[in-house]
């Protein structure tokens, strides 16, 4: 049994190594230190779409820092248009074409229907190196409100009130 453990860790230690070996000229463009930006289609609670945009700075190639805007259009009985301003950071797990990315992003959304609210996504998602040097990634995740909810939360001993929703996105990374 202790045998069986050794050799699995073994081969993950491996694996890691592998990933790891990639010569920085596998590391595409739009991964290189320096000035980044995204443009994604992004699906909020299933009801809610959008596009938005995010540029900043890459610090190496596995860490991202950023600011941007959406807009998006939902349908909760009529068209609801908001637009939105966030902060954004996303991490590049290997150093490989092709990675597990995950991220985060807090942000404030003006909804023109009434009920502006504060917002923060968590998601965990794959990016692709294309041959041009950019990027594509696809995206998931949750996002906590103080409103438009999927499942809503109650504390009133805390006084809070939280609500989650499944974040979805696909994005062009240049």
């Amino acid at each position: 049994m202790v045998m069986k453990k050794i050799s699995v860790l073994f081969i993950v230690v491996l694996a890691f190594i592998q990933m790891n070996a990639y010569a920085q000229e596998d590391i595409p463009a739009y991964r290189a230190r320096g000035y980044k930006a995204n443009v994604s289609y992004t699906n909020l609670g299933l009801l809610w779409n959008g596009v938005e945009t995010s540029h900043g700075y890459m610090f190496n190639d596995r860490f991202y820092v950023g600011g941007g805007a959406g807009l998006m259009l939902g349908a909760l009985g009529q068209p609801v248009f908001t637009v939105q301003g966030f902060a954004d950071a996303m991490a590049y797990w290997f150093p490989c074409k092709s990675t597990l990315t995950t991220g985060v992003r807090v942000g404030y959304i003006k909804n023109f229907s009434g009920g502006d609210l504060f917002h923060a996504d968590v998601t965990v998602g794959w990016s692709w190196g294309l041959p041009s040097g950019h990027g594509l990634s696809a995206n998931i995740g949750l996002s906590g409100s103080n409103g438009m909810s999927i499942i809503a939360i109650d504390l009133p001993s805390l006084s809070l009130s939280l609500s989650l929703a499944t974040v979805l996105s696909v994005a062009y990374e240049f």
